[in-house]
C-alpha cells in the first residue's frame, strides 16, 4: 500500500529534533533578555535612590552651612557623612565636602562649593551618584 514507507522511517524524529532545538535556543535567548531587562531595571532604582541621598546631603549641609539662628557660615560646622535610616534611603549614605573660598566677582564675599556623593547598596547592586552646588 505504502512502496516508499521504509525509505521514509525517522525522518519525521529528525525534524522534531530540530523543532525542539530551535525552541530551545529560542527559550534561552529570551530568558537572557529577561535577565538582563531585570538587572538594568535595578541598576536604575538604585541609581536614583544614590542621586536622592546624594541630593539629601546638600540639603543637610545647606542646613548646617546657613543655620536660622546664627549669621556665620563655616563649612567646619558640616557633618562629612550622613547614614539614611528611612525606609527610601535604607542602605544608603552621603558624604559630603564643603570649600570655601573668596569670590572676586561679587565684591569679595565668600562662596562655598558643596559636594556630596550619595552610595546605595542593595545586596550585591552598589551604586553612587556625585551632586555640586556653589552659594554666597
Amino acid at each position: 500500500m505504502y512502496p516508499n514507507k521504509i525509505h521514509q522511517r525517522g525522518s519525521a524524529l529528525v525534524i522534531a529534533v530540530f523543532i525542539i532545538v530551535v525552541m530551545l535556543a529560542l527559550v534561552l535567548a529570551l530568558a537572557r533578555l529577561l535577565t538582563s531587562s531585570s538587572q538594568s531595571v535595578v541598576y536604575e532604582v538604585q541609581g536614583n535612590r544614590s542621586l536622592f541621598a546624594a541630593q539629601s546631603g546638600l540639603e543637610l549641609a545647606l542646613v548646617q552651612l546657613f543655620p536660622l539662628d546664627s549669621s556665620t557660615a563655616s563649612c567646619a560646622a558640616i557633618s562629612t557623612n550622613h547614614t539614611f535610616s528611612g525606609a527610601g534611603l535604607q542602605g544608603c549614605n552621603a558624604s559630603l565636602s564643603c570649600t570655601a573660598f573668596a569670590d572676586a566677582s561679587a565684591g569679595g564675599s565668600t562662596l562655598y562649593r558643596l559636594s556630596s556623593t550619595g552610595s546605595c547598596s542593595a545586596g550585591e547592586y552598589d551604586t553612587s551618584r556625585t551632586v555640586q552646588i556653589e552659594v554666597r
